[in-house]
């Protein structure tokens, strides 16, 4: 019976870490999701991000749902929104915010420069009684998305600018004299 109990524990455990262990390749488009929380637990929540091309820069935001004391979160103060380096929280913290503090609970970051492979942890706990009518057991939700634009390489760069210098010259050649 013991057996039994160590291994379900072990499957389960195994589960959630393939469940967070998900990636999502922003080289072809933005994410955006919605997480509901139904229970009163802590949460600490992976997003795993990468390109396929060079790295970029990212912007993302986070909006919590509030409604009196039905839905609610309470956030992590000091690492409730964090940017890593690198994949699950490894790697450099490149970004970091606690609790906001403000009633609707919300975060927003512009224009991170971010590696090839970067995560996002968001982490708080669910405090609301989930008593809503509107949605029934729902203790907790946020809106979460993220929208990156790769760096150009220098050569598209330089390609650019090319073009214009040789916009430039013919349209110098068609002035009148």
């Amino acid at each position: 019976m013991q057996t039994q109990r160590i291994g379900a524990g072990i499957v389960l455990a195994v589960a959630c870490l393939a469940a967070n262990a998900a990636s999502y390749d922003l080289s072809f488009g933005p994410y955006s999701t919605q997480s509901d929380k139904f229970s009163n637990a802590p949460f600490t929540d992976v997003y795993n991000f990468n390109f396929t091309g060079p790295s970029g820069v990212a912007s993302s935001s986070l909006i919590e749902y509030k409604l009196l004391n039905y839905i609610d979160i309470d956030w992590d103060d000091t690492l409730a929104f964090t940017v890593y380096g690198g994949w699950d929280g490894s790697g450099g913290i490149l970004a970091s915010f606690g609790d906001p503090g403000t009633p609707t609970g919300s975060f927003v970051l512009a224009d991170l420069p971010v590696p090839n492979q970067f995560s996002i942890l968001v982490s708080g706990k669910a405090i609301g009684d989930g008593t809503s009518v509107f949605q029934p057991g729902l203790k907790g939700s946020y809106d979460f998305s993220v929208v990156a634009q790769p760096v150009p390489e220098p050569n598209a760069v330089l390609l650019a600018l090319g073009a214009l210098g040789v916009i430039r010259v013919l349209s110098a050649r068609r002035k009148p004299a």
